[in-house]
């Protein structure tokens, strides 16, 4: 399960990191409308960056864990409020439902992994 979680916040970080080089093609200009578009990948790398203090020794730290899944939730609200507009506006494509369910198991996955026990570096 670990792995597949660290591979789903790589995941997460590269649609981020898309997200934010695809702000130029899709809005030209330095308008509000890129911004926007902007801050939405800024915070998708921000989710990927709190999984992977969660996977590192940060992960001990309670604060750690919760923020995490803050995040987690956060990101998975707003994919899926996206997913509601695009169902208003059309259909959503293949890569809204994608997302969500990376969201989803990336959800899932830190919130099991943050209930794990930790061991004590004594132990």
């Amino acid at each position: 399960m670990r792995i597949l979680y660290k591979i789903t916040t790589f995941l997460i970080l590269a649609l981020g990191v898309l997200h934010l080089c695809m702000t130029p093609v899709l809005s030209p200009g330095f308008t509000s409308a890129a911004l926007w578009f902007a801050g939405g990948g800024v915070m998708i790398v921000f989710i990927s960056f709190f999984n992977f203090l969660l996977l590192s020794d940060a992960g001990r730290e309670r604060l750690v864990r919760v923020f995490c899944n803050i995040a987690n939730l956060v990101g998975l609200v707003f994919a899926g409020a996206m997913i509601v507009l695009e169902t208003r506006r059309a259909r959503p494509g293949l890569s809204a439902w994608l997302v969500m369910a990376i969201l989803v198991f990336e959800t899932i996955a830190a919130f099991q992994y943050s209930l794990r026990p930790k061991l004590s570096p004594s132990s």
